[in-house]
């Protein structure tokens, strides 16, 4: 038996708090188009499956704190589902993913991974894949994709099937175990988050957004996306090149001008989802992700391009820091959730889901990927994420692509309508950076208002 990882720990206590939410269930499809070899397919399903050892995680129902093992018998979880009759057929997979999704993963029972294979044509299929994050991150779905794909071609076409090693996740837990118990390991870490948050206001009131009278007391959301189309994805690409930046910092400082515009904060923390990926577990499937504060302390008479600077400045000083598990970092400031669901230092997130996808060459499917489905749950306030690039396959690429932003919201404080306003400011804030950055910041916001 094993212990949870501290990335682990916080998804199991939002399962405890609502056993019934979905919220940590992860759902993508993958649009096949072509041949489908469909015993290939499951095959290399089964592969995927006992390469990665968590996947085969389950955890004992009866200890606490709880413990983990492997139980590396456990029996794919899918099935096959022919919608080609059907009178429907987007009706009809809406209904299926919703349920796929839906229903709860039993932790004590292995694999937390299921897949349903859908027949919509004789060359069109759609392959449903949902897994709990227990037991994976946004990196570990590039993985499974990967070897998905890799030991599929290798079978219908009698090559071999060329794939890394994986390392154990349980070799992770084991190795965070031992590097937490060394006497003052983190204290230089705790020691910059302390210096760097000190004084800060983790609420934050957005004026005009939320909904007067209504708590926040169970995970509903809705969902909102946005695309960057290609040309002004390639602009913001050009102009973060030019000035030293990336696409990322850029965005997150207009995202931190917007906050300030609706909350009257220049002062602010967003929370920021982080790989946490240690040295030597690049090939591992499993949960490593940690979130972090950002203290970002906008100047409303500098330009934007200034303030971008400054952003990213507080990324670089920041990400060293980022193996401080959240629990650990709000229990050491002495800040608590009140109502054990919220978390105490931020309300807000931006973050990037940049982990690659692969580029499996030869592969006679094309595929397409589509993910962050619209699950009707959303674990803070506001959860904004970047997708940098919108052509989402595992074939080649060709042409520039869009960015894509997913704007995720508690729908007891805020509604569509309110989100898609400020989106729309949001995208005036890029284009008035794009066309000037030396333009101040609150001109900036003057002309998203406009």
């Amino acid at each position: 038996m094993f212990n949870l990882s501290r990335s682990q720990e916080i998804v199991w206590l939002h399962e405890e708090l609502f056993p019934d939410s979905p919220a940590y269930n992860f759902t993508a499809a993958l649009d096949l188009h072509g041949p489908l070899d469909e015993p290939a397919l499951r095959q290399s399903l089964a592969t995927v499956l006992t390469r990665h050892e968590a996947f085969q995680l389950e955890l004992d129902p009866e200890a606490f704190p709880p413990t983990q093992h492997v139980n590396d018998a456990c029996a794919l979880r899918y099935r096959t589902v022919d919608l080609t009759g059907t009178e429907h057929q987007e009706a009809a997979f809406e209904e299926l993913w919703r349920k796929q999704h839906d229903a709860p993963f039993d932790t004590a029972e292995a694999p937390m991974v299921r897949w349903t294979l859908i027949r919509l044509a004789e060359d069109h299929h759609r392959l449903l894949q949902t897994e709990h994050h227990l037991v994976h991150d946004g990196w570990s779905f590039g993985l499974v994709l990967r070897d998905l794909f890799t030991t599929y071609r290798a079978l219908t076409q009698s090559i071999p099937a060329d794939l890394p090693e994986p390392r154990s996740y349980l070799e992770h837990v084991r190795q965070s175990v031992a590097t937490e118990e060394q006497p003052g390991n983190q204290d230089q870490a705790v020691a910059y988050w302390r210096s760097t948050l000190n004084g800060a206001a983790f609420d934050l009131p957005l004026s005009g957004l939320v909904n007067p009278g209504r708590v926040r007391d169970i995970p509903h959301g809705d969902q909102l996306r946005q695309l960057l189309e290609p040309e002004l994805a390639e602009r913001l690409r050009s102009a973060a090149r030019r000035d030293g930046h990336t696409p990322f910092s850029v965005l997150l400082t207009l995202f931190a001008e917007l906050l300030r515009r609706q909350s009257g904060r220049a002062d602010l923390v967003i929370g920021s989802a982080v790989g946490n990926r240690p040295p030597g577990f690049r090939e591992t499937v499993g949960m490593f992700v940690n979130t972090i504060p950002l203290r970002i302390r906008l100047q409303p008479d500098d330009s934007a391009l200034e303030a971008v600077d400054e952003v990213t400045e507080v990324l670089i000083r920041s990400l060293p820091h980022q193996g401080v598990p959240v629990q650990d970092l709000a229990r050491e400031l002495g800040v608590h959730s009140s109502a054990g669901l919220d978390n105490p230092l931020f309300h807000v997130m931006f973050s990037a889901h940049d982990a690659p996808l692969p580029h499996v060459e030869g592969l006679d499917l094309q595929v397409s990927i589509h993910e962050a489905f619209n699950t009707g749950t959303s674990r803070f306030d506001l959860d904004v994420v970047l997708i940098p690039d919108s052509r989402r396959t595992v074939n080649a690429r060709s042409g520039p692509g869009g960015m894509l932003l997913i704007w995720d919201f508690a729908t007891d404080l805020y509604d569509s309508v309110q989100i898609g306003g400020l989106q729309r400011q949001f995208s005036a804030l890029l284009e008035a950076y794009l066309a000037d950055g030396a333009t101040g910041l609150a001109a900036l916001a003057a002309a998203a208002n406009g």
